[in-house]
């Protein structure tokens, strides 16, 4: 009996498993792992995918497909046309926009048809390509896994890093419809090789006004308090005295590894007040300068100082382009609803006029092993 029960799942697996594609054997199948949307110089939208081959007397591993569409599904008949197998668009791994598309309002229409579809993964990575979308598609990397894989290796691997942002289907929808925050996506660049830039940030209407760097990025996740496993940080310290001509010795890292973040909202003088307290536990993994030249009390102060003014760098930009990433109307909405409603259809507005303040301690737990 209770072989039977272990087998009976079993059996529905297979049955499922073998049902995909509508058993259509491996090699007759062009299975997308990449889909790409972009317009050309004359604004035509130009839709690409890109899928695994599995015949093993072809000399490439992947086959890459680009055409001109009004819209994704109709660029379906034009890929069935070019694929040598059936195409199947569910197990998309990456979806790739271009910058020029996110420059247009109403791009965001063109993702209907992924939304529809039951098949289509939610979990599919969404990425910014600052420059034609095809660089990237067409890219062969040397000594790395097949793209789709390299592409989710970079995002997830700088997710867990707390430099980039996790920006997943289901994730945009949520922050394209949702009145308390606006979107935000990870950004890469073709040079030699693949470069993640930062973080695109987009307003209301899904059009691109800004870009995060690297380190401006993990401040953002900070805000969000979204920190992964690993978040490393480098500064400068001005108040240090430099007597290299060459070297840079006021320069400190941190390993940040415990980070104690709180947000009061209320409303007051006809605006609203945000007022972060954050504190962080972080451990010296470099510095430049010798340990004489300043007591540990001294550092803590001084890299609370320049990390302040870090962060409220990025809330400048965050206000002045009348966003939201990091989700502050969520707060404003859960603590002062009343206010809220009254402004939450130009929420990104009633943002760049409030305050935002912050107390930021920083404690050093380690200096590290050398002494």
């Amino acid at each position: 009996m209770k072989r039977l029960f272990l087998t009976l799942p079993l059996l529905i697996l297979v049955a499922l498993l073998s049902s995909c594609g509508g058993n259509v054997p491996l090699e007759d199948l062009t299975i997308s792992l990449i889909l790409g949307i972009d317009l050309d110089d004359e604004n035509n939208l130009i839709i690409s995918e890109s899928s695994p081959v599995f015949n093993k007397e072809s000399k490439k591993n992947t086959e890459t497909y680009q055409v001109k569409a009004k819209s994704i599904r109709e660029s379906r008949k034009y890929f069935d046309v070019k694929a040598t197998g059936e195409v199947t668009a569910a197990k998309i791994q990456i979806l790739l926009i271009g910058k020029r598309v996110l420059k247009h309002e109403g791009w965001f229409s063109l993702l209907d048809t992924v939304y529809r579809n039951p098949t289509f993964s939610l979990n599919t990575r969404v990425i910014v390509v600052d420059g034609p979308v095809s660089d990237v598609i067409y890219f062969e990397p040397d000594n790395k896994p097949q793209l789709p894989l390299y592409l989710k290796e970079v995002i997830d691997k700088n997710s867990d890093r707390t430099q980039t942002v996790m920006t997943t289907l289901q994730v945009l929808h949520r922050q394209m419809y949702e009145k308390g925050m606006t979107p935000s996506i990870s950004e890469i660049k073709k040079e030699k090789d693949l470069e993640l830039v930062g973080v695109s940030l987009l307003d209301k209407k899904g059009k691109i006004v800004d870009t995060l760097s690297i380190q401006e990025s993990a401040l953002l996740i900070v805000l969000q308090d979204q920190k992964k496993k690993e978040l490393t940080y480098s500064l400068e310290l001005p108040a240090l005295e430099d007597e290299m001509e060459v070297f840079n010795t006021k320069e400190v890292s941190i390993d940040v590894r415990r980070v104690q973040s709180n947000v009061k909202t209320k409303y007051a003088q006809g605006k609203f007040h945000f007022h972060y307290k954050i504190n962080l536990g972080v451990n010296i993994v470099e510095r430049l300068f010798p340990k004489d030249s300043v007591k540990d009390e001294e550092l803590e102060k001084m890299i609370e100082k320049e990390l302040k003014s870090k962060f409220e760098e990025v809330i400048k930009k965050v206000q002045d382009h009348k966003i939201d990433p990091i989700g502050l109307g969520i707060y404003a909405r859960a603590y002062e609803y009343e206010h809220y409603k009254k402004v939450q259809d130009d929420w990104g507005k009633a943002l760049s006029e409030a305050n935002i303040d912050m107390d930021l301690n920083i404690e050093i737990k380690s200096m590290g092993a050398t002494k």
